[in-house]
């Protein structure tokens, strides 16, 4: 622990993360406003400012306790490799003035894993206050983007095709996974009590104005969850899955298509964007790995850029280890479409920032935790969660590489840890206090 002169106050680290967890959305929020008056001319946001000295904390807290475990050692075998590889990349490319952005660049990532260690070590904890966290941020996010549609202030998100409002929120798909993953969790509480509608209500219309089309899903959900999840009884799932199989027929014989798209205002509210995505370049042909050409249709520039990325990575053996680098990633990939950087996927990107070593390093406790919940067959409230960010994350990407987003996702990952698996590997130290 840290002692100071003045002893008569603590604080736990768990403490100063919880109440990040309460207020990350109201610093995104002021974040924006800064970034939005001064034209995007700040040298450094407040977002960068609070997530730089939580890292360093959760860094020396990590440090100074000296208890490595095999569930933890990613993290710190990250910590040494990741400066090397900026080093190396900035030799590589003679570019030593862009480091400063490559260790900016790092903290996203960087960040994600502490916290998400942070919860692991003291998940009861955070468990515990699960329920106020997604409360407090589903007024910020649902109140701040209501009013800035009513009062017209505010970003709009995506003028080109419609009106959509997403207050001073800097980042598009981290308002979309943060909206949906209201809409997933305050489904579940329904079952629990039934003003939960309220809440459920505010985070479907805020996810509609904010012009997210993820809002799309949402009924395809709530039918799996009225389905599977709302009653355990043989004759209700027996009765709502035939109905579901009935109606997956008349969509394909084209009966319904009609009422879900035709005449759907919500659908068509949507259309031109969804058009432009499948019709956005004529080089779809050119995409030689597989999937990613089945994803094309809807993917804008992502497929072809990220199939660009990985032929060009796979070609360079020391590129192949270490990566690009992200502050280097432009020269490499991405140069060519409209001024993007990378693929805009997450699973892709991190691979080429960083290489096959960071990447693992990176993605080892993620897809530990999720391929345990999917050995199990597990759907319950964090898995449904986990499982939708995690593929949002590699489909559509900035949440890993938005802390915005990746602050639900390393609590739901946290949480969702097997307990048994926790006592056995991780020592539980919930005392680490600034005193």
């Amino acid at each position: 622990m840290i002692r100071l002169k003045n002893e008569k106050w603590c604080i736990k680290i768990s403490q100063i993360i919880l109440a990040y967890f309460y207020g990350f959305l109201i610093i995104d929020l002021v974040n924006g406003f800064l970034l939005n008056a001064f034209n995007d001319q700040l040298p450094i946001s407040l977002g960068q400012i609070v997530r730089g000295i939580l890292t360093s904390i959760l860094i020396f807290e990590l440090v100074s306790t000296k208890i490595t475990t095999k569930n933890n050692r990613h993290i710190f075998m990250l910590l040494f490799f990741a400066p090397v590889f900026i080093v190396l990349h900035c030799l590589r490319d003679g570019s030593f003035n862009m480091i400063p952005m490559g260790l900016i660049a790092l903290l996203k990532p960087f960040f994600f894993l502490l916290l998400l260690n942070q919860v692991i070590v003291n998940r009861n904890y955070f468990k515990a206050h699960l329920n106020k966290i997604m409360l407090i941020n589903l007024f910020v996010y649902s109140g701040s983007i209501i009013l800035s549609y009513i009062f017209e202030t505010g970003i709009n998100a995506y003028s080109t095709y419609y009106d959509a409002n997403k207050s001073f929120f800097y980042a598009s798909n981290a308002i979309a996974v943060i909206g949906f993953t209201f809409t997933i969790y305050f489904t579940y509480q329904l079952k629990n009590k039934l003003n939960n509608l309220i809440y459920l209500i505010l985070s479907i219309i805020s996810l509609f104005i904010a012009g997210s089309m993820i809002v799309l899903i949402y009924p395809l959900f709530l039918l799996f969850f009225i389905t599977y999840k709302l009653s355990k009884q043989f004759w209700y799932k027996t009765l709502a899955t035939s109905l579901i199989l009935i109606t997956i027929i008349l969509f394909l014989s084209g009966t319904l298509n009609s009422i879900l798209f035709v005449d759907n205002a919500l659908f068509l509210r949507y259309q031109d964007r969804a058009l432009h995505s499948i019709n956005f370049f004529d080089k779809h042909s050119t995409i030689n790995i597989t999937p990613l050409r089945w994803y094309s249709y809807v993917s804008g520039t992502r497929a072809i850029r990220a199939n660009q990325g990985l032929n060009n990575i796979v070609d360079e053996p020391s590129a192949l280890i270490i990566g690009y680098g992200n502050a280097m990633r432009s020269l490499k990939v991405g140069e060519d479409y409209a001024g993007k950087e990378g693929s805009e996927m997450d699973f892709i990107d991190i691979f080429l920032d960083y290489g096959l070593i960071g990447f693992l390093l990176i993605y080892f406790p993620i897809l530990k935790i999720i391929s345990n919940l999917i050995y199990k067959i597990n759907t319950n409230m964090n898995a449904i969660i986990i499982y939708f960010i995690f593929i949002y994350s590699c489909l559509a990407g900035h949440v890993m590489t938005a802390p915005m987003g990746a602050a639900l996702f390393a609590l739901f990952l946290g949480l969702a840890t097997d307990q048994h698996h926790l006592k056995n590997n991780y020592p539980i130290i919930t005392n680490y206090q600034f005193k």
